[in-house]
């Protein structure tokens, strides 16, 4: 054990320059008899004294180091046996129990060195263990839904997607997507691999926030687990759509009903001889002319045009139309055809490869077929793939400016409407034309990665706006502190502790617009999926390059009265002295 001897640094220096001086006047009153050889028995004892009283006000203190003992930190899902092992390892092993956002390491329970048992601690409390080494002995491999993943936020007419990872399934388990109500929209039965990936769909009708359940039920029908999903499903913001043929074709007619039925608002414009065309308005007024003028283009948010209109468009037009793209943020699909794929500069640079397939699968469904162009999209960087199947890329879109312009390879969709797979049919163009589509711009938005959010547990979120100095507030009307980024002006970050479960709300307050709807879980909710993940965070975060033990130190003051007795022998010899040693 070493020890070290530490002097009060705020004293030290007034002090010493006070102690110098005390025994300057000391040796400038005995300096007449420099010549004898008491002289230099008196300064050095007036030393000492002086030194004593210095050390009375300097208050030292002797450090050393501490008996420690190396600890166990025991979290959700510890192994007895690994917890048995290191008792064997070491007797005196110091046991803790991990508390979210408790306090870890105690005074009265030092430690230098510890190891995590179980799922491990969460991420918010890492920083707790930041100065001590840690050993993460991660808990057996668990039953359940490990993974998850899903679109908290939908619109109507969309078709709600999950899919989910389960580990260690029993073989007849079948996993049931509920609604509202407990009304079954989707199933899968479970098999008894040792994981298995499952898919979740239903068809969203009604906008408003909704908890769906993932429920999982034996071979008896008895309800094992039930699990809830919070979505939110919003109302469709119509879409301005300007649709150009140079002959009406079954492909526009069912993509025009689609455009209508779901409340877009739609003008057609087919050709019907040369100068001469037909108009068709959908949810929208009449007009008496339709051109690719600038004010007509800016009016709309998408455009589809098939590849014969788009080459007669003359020079104003063309560029015309380029400039909206960049500069307002037009979308442009281009309607395929077998002459624009051989075109060697195609409208907005896309580029394709020639290939013998003629359909491809729709969504993974083998049985699915949908026809194709025997081509498919080369791949490019700039290239934003929509669709593909088997690494054929399918539909996608460049960026142009603020716009973009997109096609496909796919042939006479509606053939999906006719074989009765209306659903599929709305899905693949409802996402093609939210891709390629005008993108409105909020003035402030707010973000989050995080999946689930706890009652008393932090809950980051991040928000962009232009405001010098943002408000934002809770449902409570409590205000959020945020804290701006150094890279960005505009981002700002942000920590909500929500104390209620269900669903709760952030709002800026300048702009009614920006809002964050969240729902708030209490702690007994999907255990296994917070378990796996809290468990490979624990591993990256602890079992990288160890840190050295830590060494706790204690500190025990010496007793101001031995220095002070050696003040009063000092001062005693200096008194009695002169009387002991007369000339």
């Amino acid at each position: 054990m070493s020890n070290s001897f530490f002097l009060n640094e705020h004293l030290l220096w007034p002090t010493i320059i006070g102690a110098v001086l005390l025994w300057a006047i000391f040796v400038f009153k005995e300096w007449p008899s420099k010549s004898t050889k008491r002289f230099w028995l008196k300064t050095g004892i007036g030393f000492l004294a002086v030194s004593a009283l210095a050390l009375i006000f300097l208050k030292p203190v002797i450090t050393s180091e501490k008996t420690t003992k190396k600890g166990v930190l025991l979290t959700e899902g510890f192994s007895q046996e690994a917890l048995d092992s290191l008792k064997k390892l070491n007797k005196n092993i110091e046991i803790l129990n991990y508390k979210k956002g408790a306090p870890i390491l105690v005074e009265d329970k030092p430690v230098s060195s510890l190891t995590i048992l179980g799922e491990g601690v969460q991420d918010y409390d890492f920083w707790q263990l930041e100065k001590i080494p840690v050993t993460y002995v991660s808990r057996d491999p668990i039953s359940g839904i490990t993974k998850l993943n899903y679109n908290k936020e939908n619109i109507i007419g969309d078709r709600f997607k999950l899919q989910g990872k389960y580990d260690y399934p029993i073989n007849g388990n079948v996993i049931i997507l509920e609604a509202e109500g407990g009304r079954a929209v989707d199933s899968v039965e479970l098999n008894s691999d040792v994981n298995q990936i499952f898919k979740l769909s239903t068809q969203l009708k009604v906008a408003g926030k909704y908890i769906y359940r993932l429920t999982e039920k034996d071979s008896t029908g008895k309800t094992i687990n039930s699990e809830p999903i919070p979505i939110i499903i919003r109302n469709k913001t119509p879409l301005k759509v300007l649709m150009i043929d140079a002959f009406p074709t079954f492909e526009t007619k069912y993509l025009k009903n689609y455009l209508a039925e779901t409340g877009n608002e739609v003008l057609v414009r087919s050709q019907i001889t040369t100068g001469r065309y037909k108009y068709e308005y959908f949810n929208m007024e009449r007009k008496q002319v339709v051109s690719f003028s600038e004010e007509t283009l800016k009016e709309f948010d998408l455009v589809v045009i098939d590849v014969n209109s788009l080459n007669s468009l003359s020079k104003n037009e063309t560029n015309t139309l380029v400039k909206i793209i960049k500069e307002d943020g037009l979308g442009v699909f281009i309607q395929p055809s077998i002459a624009f794929f051989n075109a060697r500069n195609n409208f907005g640079s896309l580029k394709f490869e020639n290939n013998n397939q003629t359909e491809f699968s729709f969504n993974s469904n083998i049985k699915l077929k949908i026809n194709k162009y025997p081509f498919q999209l080369q791949d490019e960087s700039d290239l934003q793939t929509i669709f593909s199947s088997e690494e054929l890329k399918i539909t996608g879109y460049k960026k142009i400016g603020k716009g973009r312009v997109g096609t496909s390879v796919m042939e006479n969709t509606y053939q999906l409407v006719l074989d009765g797979n209306e659903n599929e049919y709305q899905n693949l163009w409802s996402q093609i034309i939210e891709k390629i589509s005008k993108r409105t711009k909020p003035t402030a938005e707010f973000e989050t990665k995080q999946q689930f959010v706890f009652r008393d547990a932090p809950f980051n979120f991040k928000l962009r706006s232009r405001d010098s100095v943002p408000t934002v507030r809770n449902l409570d009307g409590t205000l959020i502190s945020l804290i701006q980024d150094l890279d960005n002006a505009n981002i700002w970050r942000g920590v909500n502790y929500p104390r209620e479960k269900g669903w709760q709300q952030l709002q800026l307050e300048n702009d009614s617009t920006a809002i964050l709807d969240f729902y708030v879980h209490d702690a007994e909710v999907w255990k296994s999926l917070i378990s796996v993940n809290t468990t490979k965070k624990n591993k990256q975060n602890f079992n990288g390059l160890g840190k050295k033990e830590l060494v706790q130190k204690q500190e025990k003051p010496i007793n101001p009265l031995w220095f002070f007795g050696l003040f009063l022998l000092c001062m005693g010899y200096l008194w009695l002295e002169p009387k002991l040693f007369q000339d």
